[in-house]
């Protein structure tokens, strides 16, 4: 390492320092894989579910992000919401079924800059998963069934970022966020990681980041017939439009 790059990262430093708060916000898509397993009423069941899959069943869904700075600290909030319903049949007597699902996961977390690259912190994961199944009555004898359950749990994670801004002196930026957590107070286990590569514009005003993401969590609670559990892992590509203020 250069005394020339010390100095230099030393005067960033500097600047950042001077500096009052800093935003960035916007809306992202994730085209998410979702495999695992789930028990929903004691009813176990395989997940395995591709981005097309996903998009073809979804009524709504919104993705946000924001992280608010100012000198060596960062918050940071992120939503991930996905509403699905779909049609399908009984085996054997070949009944209507109507099923639907929603997803909620809210991320809040502080970040503490430690060097111009490295900052670590603790988040807390918000979770909550319902699951629906109706089926109507039949005409002569056969009478409906009509079932939810919705599982809110948080788990707290440590959480780090390697950051590194205007690479080569360009407009292109890169991060990696990880985090692992749960620790049996909400999931046996929860984890994350995040590589995002971002590229500035409009004077620095917007940026446009495309990263892959990883979200794994192993949940589950009570027993028999309100048996819940959720050990899935979501991954795929995201596509990110951010505004810097």
């Amino acid at each position: 390492l250069s005394f020339t790059s010390i100095a230099v990262n030393a005067q960033e430093e500097e600047i950042k320092e001077e500096k009052g708060w800093e935003f960035i916000a916007g809306p992202y898509v994730l085209f998410p894989y979702m495999n695992g397993n789930m028990v929903v009423k004691g009813l176990p069941a395989k997940v395995d579910a591709s981005a097309g899959d996903i998009f073809s069943n979804l009524d709504i869904g919104g993705m946000l992000y924001i992280e608010a700075s100012h000198k060596k600290w960062t918050v940071l909030f992120d939503l991930l919401y996905m509403n699905l319903s779909t049609n399908g049949t009984t085996p054997l007597v070949s009944r209507d079924v109507e099923i639907g699902g929603d997803q909620l996961g809210i991320t809040i977390g502080s970040l503490y800059r430690i060097n111009a690259w490295f900052e670590a912190g603790v988040s807390l994961k918000i979770n909550s998963i319902g699951s629906t199944l109706q089926i109507p009555a039949a005409d002569v004898v056969l009478p409906g069934t009509n079932f939810s359950m919705t599982e809110t749990w948080v788990d707290p994670t440590i959480m780090v970022r390697l950051k590194s801004q205007n690479i080569r002196d360009t407009r292109w930026n890169a991060q990696l966020i990880a985090d692992y957590g749960g620790f049996g107070i909400g999931s046996d286990s929860a984890w994350e990681v995040y590589p995002t590569v971002g590229y500035e514009f409009g004077r620095g005003l917007f940026e446009l980041a495309a990263s892959y993401r990883w979200i794994s969590l192993d949940y589950e609670n009570g027993s028999g017939n309100d048996a819940f559990a959720y050990d899935v892992v979501t991954s795929g590509p995201e596509i990110q439009f951010m505004f810097h203020f």
